[in-house]
């Protein structure tokens, strides 16, 4: 096999990681959901227990190549580390699956989505730039599909409750944060090494006021046992290394242009197997903030890159 093939392969498996990944994302999302419309279970809970077990078999599997001890030595460090994990890890995720609970998983994932917006309007008004064209056209495109996305184009028809909204707008919110902060944490440490301790202490830190361990009001089941297995597991862990592996294959912005294989899973998944209604117009709404991502990672020479982690 020649260099150009050698290549082209790698470049191949770089990008079916990346799609796997999304794809078992949005596989999550509406496992998710099959869990709060089939159990007691809540967000909260499963948010704790999720980022726990998860953060935990992260720390466990990156322990071997790295030292996972070496952040707490610092005092700045330490301190950015308890702010990225309560702020930007636990916001991100406990707001995600509240409004999975609250609606669904397709529009939940597509208002997260609205992460890179918020981003775009923070550098905006942190350096005092008028945002670019192309990046006007993008918030515009958002807001636009984002009204379509929960009014199937009339403002008579709201598709979603009001908290749904409320927690899957602030989901994007948080996305912003969960990507800006952490930079320089991440320029130091390894990624896997932040974000298992960020789900680890997020976790514990709401577990506090959710007590997982008192689960006695919850029917158990093996199918239940089995789906929070497959959201710990394969939604989870499983797709944060397939993302980490695709970067050693393709370039990190084809990485988050493939994320965009999340919704889509989502919603087709949704419609299929859990059955949700899905309007031409909500599609349509969709696919406009799901273009937003792919316009605003067009690399252009004196943008500011952000980002590194993934927020799942």
């Amino acid at each position: 096999m020649g260099k150009q093939e050698n290549k082209d392969f790698s470049r191949w498996k770089g990008i079916g990681l990346a799609l796997a990944g999304a794809s078992l994302w949005g596989f999550s999302g509406n496992a998710a959901e099959w869990i709060f419309s089939h159990s007691a279970v809540t967000a909260t809970w499963l948010v704790s227990v999720r980022m726990v077990m998860a953060g935990a078999l992260l720390l466990i599997l990156v322990s071997s190549h790295h030292n996972i001890f070496e952040v707490w030595k610092n005092k700045r460090d330490r301190i950015d580390l308890i702010i990225f994990s309560l702020t930007g890890m636990l916001g991100a995720q406990l707001t995600f699956f509240l409004s999975i609970e609250a609606g669904n998983a397709p529009t939940a994932t597509l208002l997260q989505f609205l992460g890179p917006v918020f981003i775009t309007i923070y550098f905006a008004l942190k350096f005092l730039k008028w945002p670019k064209r192309k990046e006007w056209i993008a918030v515009i495109m958002a807001l636009s599909g984002t009204f379509l996305l929960l009014t199937n184009g009339s403002l008579d028809e709201i598709t979603v409750s009001k908290e749904a909204i409320f927690w899957g707008v602030l989901s994007g919110v948080s996305v912003a944060v969960y990507t800006v902060y952490p930079v320089r944490l991440l320029k130091l440490y390894a990624s896997a090494t932040i974000v298992g301790w960020a789900m680890l202490l997020g976790g514990f830190s709401v577990s506090i006021f959710t007590q997982p361990w008192q689960a006695g009001y919850i029917d158990w089941t093996l199918s239940l046992f089995w789906m929070l297995s497959f959201v710990v597991v394969f939604g989870t862990l499983l797709p944060f290394y397939l993302y980490l592996d695709s970067l050693k294959y393709i370039t990190s912005t084809e990485t988050s242009l493939l994320g965009s294989a999340e919704p889509l899973v989502a919603t087709i998944v949704s419609v299929v197997w859990l059955g949700t209604a899905f309007g031409s117009f909500q599609t349509a709404g969709g696919m406009l903030i799901i273009l937003t991502v792919f316009l605003l990672s067009m690399p252009e020479k004196g943008l500011v890159k952000v980002g590194g982690t993934v927020n799942k």
